[in-house]
Parts: structure tokens; C-alpha cells; sequence
């Protein structure tokens, strides 16, 4: 009898720790860096900003449990590519040819408009041809950086700085060392308000492309994982909150 007990007891604890270990693996990563509008970190466990918010909201009614990584931008896009748990995923990732093979495109967040930022007494660069010999800053590692290191753009490497933040890039332009800034036009106006820069010193010229962001992960995590995502931010962007965030955010409807 005392037998039987202990056995019951320690199939008990085994079972416990079996179902602990299932609940954990069913609880998700979100990887991210700061980027103003986008993924603005609130607190160390909470994003704000349009994918931030989407995100999170998404999850939330969904009742998915998640925690938030924050990595600069590289670090985050080797990690969730690795994916050693198989439940991480990356935002706001913008879908492209350079990185199309390389992981599992969940599930499109929104757009994002992207334009030369430089400051106001100088020209505006409307286009490709017209940042054709001047220094232009970017954040490295990004969808921007791939886009003006694009060969058919035809810009010199030594005329392109690279920064892990885009507050120093701002900086960089005020300061004259660059001449423009290839951004985001949703994250930029955040970024001089928090820089506490002067908004009227800088201007940018006409929209250069419309990317497609993402919430991504690798191919090595399950469909089964995949698709409870994809369908709880599906059926986030169907509520009257999705278009509230975008025209919060954007001040456009969606």
C-alpha cells in the first residue's frame, strides 16, 4: 500500500510538472526594439505605439499569454531567427525580398510610409535621383538601410552612415554631419518631440516607398502556435479599436 502511495505520488508530481511544462511552452516572446510610433517601450513588460498596441491588444483579447524582449534591432532579428523555445516572434518587421526565404510571415500588421527627412533651409529629396551624392543616415540593420544599400539605388557605401539609434540620427542631421535621413514618417515627428528638437527646423519630401509590417517569426515554430496568432490579430484588425489605433497613430483611417 505505502508502495502504491508513493508511486501515485510521484506519477502526481511528473504529471504536474508535464502540464506546467505544456502551459509555458504555449506562452509566446515578442521580440522588438524601440522605434517611436511603432513599438514605444512603456515599461520594461508593456508596447505602446501602432504594432505595439495592435500587438499586445490583440493578444490580450485573445488571451494569449506573452513577454516582451527588447533587443537592439540586429540582436532581435539573429534571436528570433534562432528560436531555440519556438515561440518567439518579431515586430514591426517589413517584409522584403532580402529577407522573404528566411522566416514565416505571420501575419501584416499595417503600413508604413517612408520619406527623406532634412532640415528646412536646405532642399526637399523627393526621390531616389535627388539623394544621389549626399551623406544620408539610417538605422542599421533596418528595412531602411536595405533599401538605400539596394544596388539599383545606386548609392555610394561611403555616403551612407549607419546608427543604432535613430536619435542619434536626428541629431546627426541638425548638426549637419548628414545631409538627410531615410525614416519612417509615422516615427519621425515622435522622435524630434521626445529629442526635444525643433520640429520646424526639419521637413521631409515626398513618400519614397509604402512598406508591409509584419509580426514574423522562424520556420521553426509549429503552425499550430502560427496560426493562433495569426487568427488573434486577424480578428483584432476587424474591431473598431484596430481603426482607432491607426488613425490614433497615423491620423489616417485604415
Amino acid at each position: 500500500m505505502l508502495i502504491k502511495r508513493k508511486l501515485l505520488m510521484i506519477y502526481s508530481i511528473l504529471s504536474i510538472s508535464f502540464f506546467s511544462h505544456s502551459v509555458s511552452a504555449q506562452d509566446f516572446t515578442l521580440v522588438t526594439q524601440e522605434f517611436h510610433g511603432q513599438t514605444d517601450r512603456w515599461a520594461d513588460d508593456q508596447m505602446g505605439g501602432l504594432g505595439g498596441e495592435i500587438v499586445t491588444k490583440a493578444f490580450a483579447a485573445a488571451k494569449l499569454k506573452f513577454k516582451i524582449n527588447w533587443m537592439p534591432w540586429k540582436r532581435a532579428q539573429d534571436a528570433v531567427l534562432e528560436n531555440s523555445e519556438k515561440n518567439a516572434f518579431i515586430l514591426p518587421l517589413t517584409r522584403n525580398k532580402t529577407r522573404e526565404s528566411k522566416y514565416n510571415w505571420v501575419v501584416k500588421i499595417y503600413d508604413n510610409e517612408t520619406a527623406f527627412y532634412t532640415l528646412k533651409k536646405n532642399k526637399p529629396i523627393n526621390d531616389m535621383s535627388d539623394a544621389q551624392g549626399k551623406k544620408i543616415g539610417v538605422l542599421l540593420a533596418s528595412s531602411y538601410e536595405l533599401t538605400i544599400l539596394d544596388p539599383k539605388n545606386g548609392f555610394k557605401r561611403e555616403n551612407i552612415i549607419s546608427y543604432p539609434k535613430d536619435s542619434l540620427l536626428i541629431k546627426k542631421l541638425e548638426s549637419g554631419a548628414i545631409d538627410a535621413w531615410y525614416t519612417g514618417i509615422m516615427g519621425a515627428a515622435i522622435i524630434i518631440h521626445d529629442e526635444k528638437l525643433n520640429s520646424k527646423h526639419f521637413f521631409h519630401g515626398k513618400t519614397i516607398d509604402k512598406e508591409a509590417n509584419y509580426l514574423a517569426t522562424s520556420k521553426k515554430t509549429s503552425k499550430e502556435i502560427t496560426n493562433k496568432v495569426q487568427k488573434a490579430v486577424e480578428k483584432f484588425k476587424k474591431t473598431p479599436e484596430f481603426k482607432a489605433l491607426v488613425k490614433k497613430y497615423y491620423g489616417k483611417n485604415y
